[in-house]
């Protein structure tokens, strides 16, 4: 696969084909053609912009591997980053599709964060100064993220998570320029060991953590059932506009994907052994928005059009019930039922301002739900002791 195939690929799964665009071209003025840039991924009030080059015919020569970085990391693709930004400024939106093909108008005042980024594959003779640039300084772009192709993937694939990739974006810009102060010498695994473990400036060993990292995606991803959200979801408001509430997962970092997927799994035991014991829920403040999880009583019917009145019922409901108490703008519900040897997995969106009700409060005394809430620190990433 080419460069643009792998990242394409890549950003897909990880920061799913709704918020990934892969094909970027729109028509500046009648008649002309341009390309927004190589990738963009867009999470709300930030895009990733991603330029692309590939040596497609490597050489021995390390000269004319410093020659070919020079010219075409530094040179051509940082003009282009400076004409994606140039392209964002001057018009007021730009239409583009993601890799579902829907399509959306693209504006940079929806945005408070851009990195910029240029992936590129090097050759083997590449000289170790050119390979040691990971970002370069741009007096009208600002700072530009360098990436060699490899190490761009394990960012993501370590990472995971949306919302941990973008904070890692910003610490890295950070570090690098404290490393660069301080003239301390790094690779980016020695940054992505640093990110993960908390370390405010990496030093040349903090890669040595990552032999020590725990795999435990079993118990904090949720990709596999996010990709097949838009089959499942319920409108209790009439949208279909399933994709806000995958931007409320990809606003999470890897710590509250960890509490969502130990409540769901909690959820899907329950209906698994027709049990109901209790709905569970949490917020996360910094996005004003919780998250509830139930599965439904046994006794209810969950299948045919009785069943389906009564899926969305109660989902809208217990979700409700939950944003009521966590006192929260946005609720995100999941309901799951049995069918047979298989699962529903109902979800829906609230949206509205959060009000006392004083019927509901009264109501809520006398039969609560929801169990007890309170504050917990749950870490992202865990490590092996040395």
């Amino acid at each position: 696969m080419t460069l643009e195939e792998i990242t394409a690929q890549l950003n897909g799964s990880t920061f799913w084909k709704e918020f990934t665009f892969s094909q970027n071209q729109f028509s500046p003025r009648s008649g002309q053609e341009a390309e927004l840039a190589d990738n963009i991924v867009w999470l709300g009030q930030t895009l990733f912009v991603i330029q692309m080059k590939e040596r497609e015919q490597p050489t021995g020569d390390s000269e004319a591997e410093g020659r070919w970085f020079k010219n075409k990391i530094r040179g051509k693709a940082v003009s282009q980053i400076k004409d994606s930004l140039r392209f964002l400024a001057e018009h007021e939106s730009i239409c583009i599709s993601n890799d579902r093909g829907h399509r959306f108008e693209i504006s940079s005042k929806d945005f408070l964060q851009i990195e910029k980024i240029i992936l590129y594959t090097d050759a083997p003779a590449l000289p170790d100064e050119c390979r040691a640039m990971l970002y370069h300084i741009s007096e009208t772009a600002g700072f530009i993220h360098l990436f060699e192709q490899a190490n761009y993937s394990q960012v993501v694939k370590t990472l995971a998570v949306p919302e941990e990739v973008r904070r890692y974006l910003g610490y890295r810009r950070n570090a690098l320029n404290a490393c660069t102060d301080a003239n301390i010498k790094v690779v980016e695994a020695d940054l992505l060991a640093a990110y993960m473990s908390d370390e405010v400036v990496p030093t040349p060993t903090s890669h040595r953590l990552l032999d020590r990292l725990f795999d435990d995606s079993h118990q904090t991803d949720l990709s596999p059932i996010m990709n097949r959200l838009a089959d499942h979801i319920q409108h209790p408001d009439s949208s279909d506009d399933y994709t806000r509430i995958l931007l409320e997962f990809a606003k999470l970092p890897r710590s509250a994907w960890r509490a969502a997927k130990e409540r769901l799994d909690l959820a899907i035991a329950q209906a698994r052994n027709g049990e109901f014991k209790r709905p569970y829920y949490f917020a996360f403040p910094p996005t004003d928005c919780c998250f509830m999880f139930s599965p439904i009583p046994s006794e209810r019917p969950s299948t045919g059009l009785e069943g389906e009145r009564t899926r969305v019922t109660g989902l809208s409901n217990l979700t409700a019930i939950a944003k009521y108490l966590l006192k929260t703008s946005k609720g995100v519900g999941v309901l799951v039922s049995k069918d047979g040897d298989h699962f529903h997995l109902d979800w829906c969106l609230i949206d509205q301002a959060w009000e006392y009700d004083p019927d509901l409060d009264a109501h809520l005394e006398k039969s609560n739900p929801f169990g007890a809430v309170g504050e917990k620190k749950i870490d992202g990433f865990y490590f092996f002791d040395s």
